[in-house]
């Protein structure tokens, strides 16, 4: 029998933003897939716990990269619910370097796991999701202010979420029973963060550097949770008309890229 409660798939759910994304999915009644590289004890623990709802979560390790896990990752969760709701496309990486400096293949490596992936995990679920129960399937794409950015040693990472961006427009323009979003979910203390302070202050420039390690110093980098919520209520409870953008029209009839803290996706934030 189909659960009755809709079931989101979460990419890059082992630790930080997608970790959070599912702890929100879960506690919000959805039932959760993961796909990611490692199995964390924190991401193996959600599915001791009781969640709302007796909502579940099924983790599955592999490579959004690689077709073959995502397929088989997608025919877990079909087999146990029979149904897919949502996708978030939140798995993503960076390497510092200037363009002077990086190699091709690191440059070819970031975008396939930034960029080309995500067409992997769309392609084996965009079948189920304009099938889904609710009538409208959801894709949030987890973007980042480096889309429209220029920090220098980001090139890969800045050119990935461009096209993140380009590719949730497009999207939403080919597929009518979607609504899909793309959204900058702030500056987080993740893990990205972390490497930031550690490995980039050679190839960032000093302003970009400093706003950021200043922001790890006086600890207004935000809880993952908040923008999780964010991304957890649009997979769940979106629709192409709501929210609405900054034009007063649905942001998910165009794949619109909006800010986690906008006005518009005030009633989706964590209360």
């Amino acid at each position: 029998m189909a659960s009755s409660q809709p079931v989101v798939l979460v990419t890059g759910a082992s630790r930080g933003l997608g970790l959070a994304i599912a702890q929100q999915l879960l506690s919000q009644g959805s039932n959760v897939l993961t796909l990611s590289r490692s199995l964390t004890p924190e991401l193996s623990s959600l599915s001791e716990q009781k969640h709302k709802d007796d909502a579940e979560i099924l983790t599955h390790q592999g490579s959004v990269n690689s077709e073959k896990d995502t397929q088989e990752g997608v025919k877990k969760a079909l087999e146990k619910w029979q149904r897919l709701d949502g996708v978030i496309l939140n798995a993503g990486v960076i390497d510092f370097a200037r363009i002077s400096d990086v190699t091709p293949s690191s440059f070819a490596e970031q975008i396939q796991t930034n960029l080309s992936s995500l067409i992997v995990t769309l392609h084996y679920t965009l079948p189920h999701l304009r099938k889904s129960p609710t009538g409208q399937g959801k894709v949030v794409f987890v973007s980042s202010g480096a889309s429209v950015g220029n920090t220098a040693g980001w090139s890969a990472y800045n050119a990935g979420k461009a096209g993140m961006n380009a590719i949730a427009r497009t999207l939403a323009s080919e597929e009518p029973s979607l609504a899909v979003w793309a959204v900058r979910p702030g500056v987080v203390a993740t893990e990205m963060q972390t490497q930031i302070r550690s490995s980039g202050k050679e190839s960032m420039d000093a302003a970009s550097y400093d706003k950021f390690s200043g922001m790890h110093r006086d600890g207004t980098l935000l809880p993952p949770e908040q923008p999780g919520h964010v991304l957890a209520a649009l997979a769940i409870r979106g629709t192409r008309d709501d929210p609405k953008g900054a034009d007063g029209q649905g942001a998910g009839a165009k794949g619109g890229y909006i800010d986690w803290s906008s006005e518009e996706l005030k009633s989706f934030r964590l209360q």
